[in-house]
């Protein structure tokens, strides 16, 4: 009885180290913001290789990104939000980078044309011809 008890703690010991393990690794986030530091979004990046994610440079560092994470960037930019790369490690995060001009684009990933085109046209939202929210966005597009 005292050897299986033994056993059983040994072998739970291990899974609860091998599982610290895993979780120790850090995540990346890039969050979005307005000029006031007030939180908009973020989106988790990956520093390895995953099936339909692209290898992307975000300040100076190498990550692995969904089409739609780099569009959001892009579209986050454009409305003149401030783009930070955060790492956090399960305790704290830490800024790696807060410049705007650091974010890759579709057209920074090596992408053909076409597939260039072929994303920004899955990531269009539905068409609204004559929704008046179309409307109202289009008249304040110009504001930031």
């Amino acid at each position: 009885m005292k050897r299986s008890f033994a056993s059983l703690a040994i072998a739970s010991l291990t899974v609860v180290c091998s599982a610290t393990a895993v979780f120790a690794q850090n995540d990346f986030y890039i969050r979005s913001e307005y000029s006031n530091g007030e939180f908009t979004g973020f989106h988790e990046i990956l520093t390895k290789p995953k099936d339909g994610y692209h290898q992307a440079s975000y300040c100076e560092r190498v990550f692995w990104v969904s089409a739609g994470t780099v569009i959001w960037t892009e579209e986050q930019n454009a409305a003149g939000r401030t783009l930070v790369l955060e790492e956090n490690d399960g305790k704290s995060r830490t800024i790696v980078c807060k410049d705007n001009d650091a974010f890759a684009t579709l057209d920074d990933l090596g992408l053909s044309e076409k597939e260039v085109a072929k994303i920004r046209a899955a990531n269009e939202p539905l068409d609204m011809k004559s929704s008046r929210l179309r409307t109202i966005r289009d008249a304040f597009k110009q504001y930031k």
